[in-house]
């Protein structure tokens, strides 16, 4: 459907746009700091609709309901454990709960409003999957006992079965959902690593994540872990690029290629600015 970027990246401004004017009025912006709107996986959701038939307006909506509970998951994963005993502090951990809360639950409203009633039982069994992999990840973290490679897929859960959710019930061959399921969780991973790299390198922290499995190693320093870091997202992009062009017909790859380009860009601008430092 979309061959010309121009015409995909309006769209995909419009929705971000909505969902911020949906937010915008409310004591969420004034009291919370906000995460970033997950665009590059709301990008492929909606990419994902249009190419499966889904109108245009239909997937707007989809997409606007979607980002919304992402942004409360969001909200929720920045909740701190501890929290310093005063009365400021403690505001700021009831209005982030809140925030998180209003976020998830507005889509609700918004589908029933368009009566998209199989679009809330994808998205609330999502939400449940991903509920239960946090609490999983949760208790694995706390005891010390999470291998790496249940690490990896919780965290995938956690990141993508809301997108998933949709390719699952959407996706008109096994190919198309095999395609699509595969590239939302390697780009998904893309984004995880670079966001370890970027705490690394601007807060002097090691998040829990590949980065902590990566100094378990005897020897490990955090200059070992930035190196291991910078080449396990170029490998990542690597696949993602190499998924687009044998997976996906030519004349459809332009809007693909351009949304994983930004993760090159993305870090193309965090090793220039480590350079000038």
């Amino acid at each position: 459907m979309y061959k010309d970027t121009t015409v995909f990246t309006n769209d995909i401004r419009e929705i971000a746009d909505r969902v911020h004017r949906l937010i915008g009025n409310t004591y969420i912006v004034r009291y919370v700091d906000l995460p970033p709107i997950a665009e590059n996986r709301l990008a492929l959701l909606y990419f994902f609709l249009c190419e499966n038939g889904i109108a245009r307006s239909r997937a707007q909506t989809l997409c606007v309901t979607t980002a919304l509970i992402q942004l409360g998951l969001d909200i929720h994963e920045l909740v701190r454990l501890q929290y310093d005993d005063t009365l400021p502090e403690e505001r700021n951990r009831q209005l982030s709960v809140l925030a998180g809360d209003y976020c998830s639950g507005y889509y609700y409203h918004l589908l029933a409003e368009a009566g998209e009633l199989e679009a809330i039982r994808i998205l609330a069994h999502a939400v449940e999957v991903i509920n239960e992999a946090k609490m999983e990840l949760y208790i694995g973290e706390q005891q010390n006992k999470l291998p790496w490679k249940s690490y990896q897929a919780l965290r995938k859960t956690i990141d993508t079965a809301l997108y998933v959710g949709f390719v699952e019930h959407y996706a008109q061959t096994a190919e198309t959902r095999t395609f699509w399921q595969t590239l939302i969780e390697k780009t998904s991973a893309v984004e995880q690593v670079i966001e370890e790299w970027e705490q690394l390198q601007w807060e002097q922290r090691v998040p829990f994540g590949f980065s902590r499995y990566l100094l378990q190693k005897p020897g490990s320093t955090i200059a070992h872990v930035i190196d291991a870091i910078e080449q396990k997202v170029m490998e990542l992009i690597g696949v993602c690029e190499k998924l687009v062009g044998n997976l996906y017909p030519s004349e459809q790859q332009n809007v693909l290629t351009w949304l994983t380009s930004r993760y090159t860009h993305r870090v193309d601008r965090l090793k220039r600015v480590v350079e000038e430092l």
